[in-house]
């Protein structure tokens, strides 16, 4: 009998487990907005379109930087960094956004094109690799 409600419990453990994880995993919402930039939530870890990381080295590639070194150079200028290399960049960067903008740990937040802040940045390719960012909205049950 004992083992029996010993199974049973780990498996609803497991069930809730895997509920709350594939929940977690999931994209919410993002504002309605002409700036919202991958048509909705955009993915904080990986690369490629619908990343994070896809939309900024994508605007370093759009800006003309072209060469690896290039990249990496620029990267560190924004970033106030001195890394070596293009994967240790995006560690960075995407460590940053989960930590400070992903406040519901779900893995998404919403990015925004940015227009008519180059004054401020001092940056002439601002409106390529600068992005507005906000966590995505998980709608409650």
């Amino acid at each position: 009998m004992l083992r029996r409600f010993v199974s049973i419990t780990l498996v609803a453990m497991f069930l809730a487990f895997s509920a709350a994880h594939m929940t977690a995993l999931s994209p919410g919402s993002c504002p309605s907005d002409s700036k919202l930039l991958n048509g909705g939530p955009t993915r904080v870890a990986g690369q490629g379109p619908g990343t994070w990381w896809g939309l900024v080295i994508s605007g370093v590639i759009a800006a003309g930087f072209d060469e690896e070194q290039e990249q990496i150079a620029y990267l560190n200028s924004i970033f106030g960094t001195s890394f070596a290399d293009l994967a240790s960049l995006q560690a960075f960067n995407i460590q940053e956004v989960s930590d400070f903008w992903d406040k519901n740990q779900n893995g998404f937040v919403c990015a925004f094109e940015l227009r008519g802040t180059r004054a401020y940045v001092g940056d002439p390719f601002v409106n390529l690799t600068y992005f507005g960012i906000s966590d995505d909205r998980i709608p409650k049950n």
